[in-house]
């Protein structure tokens, strides 16, 4: 939430022979991401030495410090001897492109990628639940197209959200980074490093299945570029995926749902810590337009874990732009869950009790993630690397930055709510005002948020409940008071509406208005006063 100057800090004290309405107290029913006061400052993330020989190595990205993947990966690439296979939805690390381009000249092509792209650009419905910054969605495509004009090899799957490379059907990499800086230098993200070639070679027949599979075709050209569709009878496969039995890679790719199948039972076998991570979460407890929400996904297994006694811990990404993860998150909290929340987390993981666990692409999503969409993940049960995962997280979730609450006060949400778009009240916090009885008795006995709108010329409009009032200065001094005057017409939103609309709307606050909470404090004088 941005500052904007308050007039006076004004005086929470009662004033005698006034009645007095104190917005502050008003319970705002929902759940929401707010600033932590007590964050503390963000220190590096300290990976252990690990072997080389090990079949599995974390990789990881923190906001507070300390990368791996972008090295790991350029590492891989730059050995490559054959051929290489990359699932991602973004590409736009130059590093790891002029990784890519030195292999395609070594090779003489052998670079494939497959991203989430068609004739019109990436893949609408997998943006609105990725990480996507200010990532520019034009320049990604021409770093596609680009990638083409370097002998490489691209095609478009719609709905591939994984995030994988495989190199000579010996090494893979498996994360829930996408391949841009941002997932390299700040976003938390992370992975693994798999050296043992039977993994490798399972992902890379799943590559290739997903390659003979894709509807889109992006050829090399050497001087053009032409984004093309496949005939069905093109697509059709001649490989086979079978799921895995332990570790190793789980996906969710058609009919198989093994990612889902690894976190239900990992939190099955849960008896003391469960520590669960996503990006996104949505549709779990909620229905969405045209969605059922499936419960017996992840809310009844975490309930139930939560009834043998375990601490269960969700890491998010805090986003009060969407309704859909704010309710999800009441909906956990309330069954016990501790919610945690970072602006700049994105890995995605399920680890119970520091033995079992699995890293992954999917979020908690249903059609784009546990059982919908492409996604790919890693089951490392008893590892190293599982419990480097473990010790990031809780590095991760003790120095996050937001924190998650439910039904607060105006006044607590008014100073910590996480909503850049949304300004600070600023007129004084408490306010003399004169309104006709009906106008104060409809504001004394509203509930649920009030909102304001200032306007570059300085009126204030109020919204609580169906009601909306003019609030204009009676003087030229703050100390003269207010007239609170309703505004005629009906509202199409009430307030509490009208709140969820400005949070979650995409389009950009008009230049000289400022929008947010009113935690003020009205007093009106008594007849005869």
């Amino acid at each position: 939430m941005t500052d904007h100057p308050a007039t006076s800090t004004g005086s929470t004290v009662d004033v005698p022979g006034r009645v007095r309405v104190t917005l502050a107290d008003r319970i705002v029913p929902g759940g929401f991401f707010v600033d932590r006061p007590d964050a503390p400052t963000r220190t590096p993330f300290e990976g252990s030495l690990s072997d080389d020989a090990m079949p599995y190595r974390h990789c990881w990205t923190y906001a507070g410090g300390g990368s791996t993947i972008r090295g790991e990966l350029v590492a891989m690439l730059d050995a490559a001897t054959e051929k290489v296979f990359v699932g991602t939805l973004f590409l736009g690390d130059r590093a790891v492109r002029e990784a890519l381009e030195r292999a395609a000249d070594r090779l003489r092509g052998g670079v494939y990628v497959i991203s989430a792209l068609d004739d019109k650009g990436l893949d609408k419905a997998i943006n609105t639940v990725d990480d996507d910054g200010d990532i520019d969605k034009q320049t990604e495509y021409r770093n596609f197209r680009e990638l083409t004009r370097r002998g490489i090899y691209v095609r478009g799957y719609p709905g591939l959200h994984a995030k994988f490379v495989v190199v000579d059907d010996r090494l893979a990499l498996v994360s829930s980074a996408n391949l841009v800086s941002r997932s390299f230098d700040q976003v938390g993200e992370n992975g693994v490093v798999v050296t043992r070639p039977a993994d490798a070679t399972h992902l890379a027949r799943l590559f290739a299945r997903l390659w003979e599979e894709s509807p889109w075709d992006m050829p090399p050209d050497r001087e053009h570029y032409q984004v093309r569709p496949r005939a069905a009878a093109q697509r059709v496969s001649q490989v086979s995926v079978t799921e895995t039995v332990g570790n190793g890679p789980i996906w969710t790719y058609a009919a198989q749902h093994s990612i889902l199948d690894a976190i239900s039972e990992i939190i099955d076998s849960a008896q003391h810590e469960l520590v669960l991570a996503s990006y996104s979460i949505a549709n779990m407890t909620h229905s969405l337009p045209r969605m059922v929400a499936r419960p017996e996904l992840l809310f009844e297994p975490v309930r139930r874990a939560i009834d043998r006694g375990v601490r269960v811990s969700l890491l998010l990404r805090g986003r009060n732009n969407v309704q859909a993860s704010r309710v999800e998150a009441k909906a956990f909290a309330e069954a016990g869950v501790e919610v945690y929340a970072d602006r700049l987390t994105h890995g995605k993981a399920a680890i119970a009790d520091g033995r079992l666990g699995a890293l992954f692409s999917a979020n908690f999503l249903t059609d784009l993630g546990l059982v919908g969409g492409v996604e790919v993940g890693m089951r490392v049960d008893d590892t190293p690397a599982l419990a480097e995962a473990l010790r990031y997280y809780k590095h991760v979730i003790a120095e996050a930055d937001l924190a998650f609450v439910r039904d607060p006060s105006l006044g607590a949400l008014a100073k910590r709510l996480y909503a850049e778009a949304l300004s600070r009240w600023p007129l004084p916090a408490v306010i003399t005002l004169i309104s006709g009885d009906a106008g104060w008795q409809r504001l004394a006995d509203g509930t649920g948020p009030v909102l304001f709108e200032r306007s570059g010329s300085g009126s204030v409009t109020l919204h609580s409940g169906q009601d909306r009032w003019l609030l204009t200065a009676s003087g030229k001094e703050a100390n003269d008071g207010y007239r609170l005057d309703p505004l005629p017409g009906k509202t199409v939103r009430s307030a509490t509406e009208q709140l969820e609309a400005w949070l979650t709307t995409r389009q950009r606050v008009p230049e000289g208005i400022h929008r947010g909470l009113c935690p003020a404090a009205f007093v009106r004088p008594q007849a005869g006063r």
